[in-house]
């Protein structure tokens, strides 16, 4: 026997690949343990056959020799074939099928083969039938050792047909790499076969291990990183194949409200000592009840629990758990931090059958759950009119431009000076055949909420040009039409461009035309946004300020900002129902005209409102008491 260079070679390769994957924490769930028992039992089998090769070129020939090589070669067939048994197992977690598997019958066809190759290795000593190793402490192949090969054969046809079979739960990287074990390792054995000095087994072993490593053991894809917990992009990966597979599951999903204000009151590490505590106690809680599960969280506070077992109902649960929680973190509480944990069970795919609508769902349901109770079922959010609107609203727009059912109302705005309508406010609506009226609100809230605000908000521009011509100006006797401007398209380095297009097209003159800006724009001030407000205003468009009072309300950029007019949030109005929220109105419209801003006053319903608003020098008014009047 010569020198074992290519197993010497694989050798730091395994210890590499084993200590990268405890480093990039790639030490939790079933699929990962199970690479790691695979690298193990792969290392193993290389330090064995090394050892019997160098053992067998330094060692005299003695029945200690001989018997040590012996036994080598026994544990090198128990660990190389254990390797083949292993990764099947890790290729069925790895394609999301293992609960095809979960009872211990359903494994013995897989471990079959196995179980095969150790009774021919319990037979071989006294027959031979495997190996021998000769009085000079050789290596004879036994008359059946085929049996062997047959065997691993078996774990190398019923691998590459569960990757072909479940090809549509794995991208293409990942498949290729899980596949070239097969296909490799194969080519290694019919050379090792033929040529026995060649032992290149191992090497090509690691060869495709590293691939595995590189393609399918990704560290950005499964792990978050500040806490070494499975993350969110391995939930979404883990969500789409249970829905390639048709298996069903509970999904629990825990939202911690109030998780950025925790996080910088306690510091990052409290803080995700309490993230760890309560994945231990949930660990412990499932183990006690012998509950599979699968556990990820989501920066800044999001817990994501799939239940294998569709029907185990988590209310009974939720109460221990939570205190278990409040003990082990007594020190934390102590300090006044109180976590605001919100709790929603999905059935998938049977109360949520679409992927991006379930992850969707996980970000939002707080805004639709009830504010008083902190455990929700799926069920009693999506009936809701809102989160349908919300979760379809892709479709509905789509419809409802293609049908001319989006309609836009150009509310008017009355002067107070004047004594007459002066403008009219673009405001959207939907009649939709399955949900009804859709109003500018609900529209406005869900499309921000939805990414589909540029859509909307684009058409809304396109029919606002089309209709702020002389002639329909004149006919209603408005001077301009106010146009929402959303924050993305504010934000939009094209956004210029495109209202110069509109001029051009429609013959719109800049004066006919205010565009409207919320003040929670202050949120995302930028360079971009800044020089997109400044060029449009050296055109000529003017600008109001939205919803006044009810955000930041930050006089520096109402100073700042080229704005013409601040439109008062309607909650401003509704509280001046109370002497202080009087007080707050008035002084509010007071130090707006001394700037001086025109003031407009949204949610004007009646004419005791009416009276007051003028009562306190506002200019302009809107609301129902102020009705379309077609001229």
């Amino acid at each position: 026997m010569g020198i074992p260079y290519f197993d010497i070679a694989a050798l730091p390769v395994f210890i590499i690949m084993i200590t990268t994957t405890v480093f990039r924490k790639m030490t939790r769930g079933r699929s990962n343990k199970l690479y790691l028992m695979v690298l193990f039992l792969a290392l193993f089998t290389d330090i064995v056959e090394i050892s019997e090769k160098v053992v067998f070129n330094v060692a005299p020939v003695t029945k200690g020799m001989i018997g040590f090589i012996t036994a080598t070669n026994y544990l090198y067939f128990l660990l190389r074939n254990g390797v083949n048994a292993c990764y099947l197992f890790f290729v069925v977690s790895m394609t999301r099928t293992w609960y095809k598997i979960r009872p211990f019958w359903k494994k013995i066809p897989m471990l079959a083969p196995y179980a095969g190759i150790v009774i021919a290795l319990c037979l071989n000593p006294s027959t031979g039938i495997i190996f021998t190793i000769s009085d000079k402490a050789e290596y004879v192949r036994g008359d059946l050792i085929i049996i062997v090969y047959f065997l691993a054969f078996i774990y190398m046809i019923y691998g590459m047909y569960y990757l072909t079979k479940y090809i549509h739960t794995l991208d293409i990287g990942s498949w290729i790499a899980l596949m070239s074990l097969y296909v490799l390792n194969l080519l290694a054995v019919i050379i090792q076969f033929f040529v026995p000095g060649l032992l290149i087994e191992s090497f090509a072993s690691s060869i495709t291990l590293i691939f595995v490593v590189l393609y399918v053991q990704r560290p950005e894809k499964q792990v978050d990183m500040s806490t070494g917990l499975p993350g969110y992009r391995a939930f979404c990966e883990e969500i789409g194949k249970i829905k390639a597979t048709g298996q069903d599951v509970k999904v629990i999903i825990v939202t911690m409200k109030n998780a950025d204000d925790m996080n910088r009151y306690l510091g990052d590490k409290l803080y995700y000592d309490y993230v760890y505590s309560v994945e231990k106690e949930i660990a412990a809680y499932t183990k006690k009840e012998k509950i599979n599960y699968e556990f990820y969280f989501e920066q800044p506070g999001n817990f994501y629990i799939i239940l294998e077992d569709k029907d185990y109902n988590p209310v009974q649960a939720i109460p221990e758990l939570r205190e278990s929680v409040r003990k082990k973190n007594a020190a934390i509480m102590g300090r006044g931090a109180s976590p605001d944990l919100r709790v929603v069970t999905v059935t998938f795919p049977e109360e949520i059958s679409d992927v991006d609508e379930l992850l969707d769902f996980g970000h939002n349901f707080v805004r639709f759950a009830n504010v008083d109770k902190k455990y929700s079922r799926a069920s009693m959010i999506i009936d809701q009119k809102e989160y349908q609107i919300e979760a379809h609203l892709d479709e509905i727009l789509s419809s409802a431009m293609d049908k001319g059912t989006l309609e836009i109302n150009y509310e008017p705005i009355w002067s107070v000076a004047d004594k007459e309508y002066i403008c009219g406010d673009a405001v959207v609506r939907i009649n939709d055949e399955r949900f009804g009226v859709i109003d500018s609100d609900l529209l406005i809230e869900a499309a921000e909420e939805t990414g589909l605000i540029l859509k909307l908000g684009d058409y809304i521009l396109d029919k606002t040009f089309s209709y702020a011509t002389d002639s329909n100006l004149s006919q209603r006797g408005y001077s301009y039409i106010t146009v929402h401007l959303s924050t993305p398209q504010c934000m939009q380095v094209g956004i210029t461009d495109q209202i110069w297009s509109l001029r051009e097209k429609y013959g719109v003159h800049p004066e006919h035309i205010c565009f409207a800006i919320k003040e929670s724009v202050y949120e995302n001030m930028s360079n971009v946004f800044e020089e997109n407000l400044r060029k449009l205003s050296m055109q000529g468009y003017r600008f109001t300020l939205d919803g006044y009072g009810k955000g930041y309300s930050n006089m520096e950029h109402i100073l700042e900002l080229p704005i013409d007019s601040v439109r008062l949030d309607r909650s401003m109005i509704e509280a001046a129902n109370t002497e202080k929220g009087r007080a707050v109105l008035a002084g509010s419209i007071g130090l707006l005209k001394n700037i001086p801003l025109e003031v407009i006053a949204q949610g004007v319903d009646d004419n005791e409102t009416a009276d007051m608003l003028t009562q306190m020098g506002c200019e302009m008014l809107q609301g129902r008491f102020y009705p379309e009047v077609e001229k």
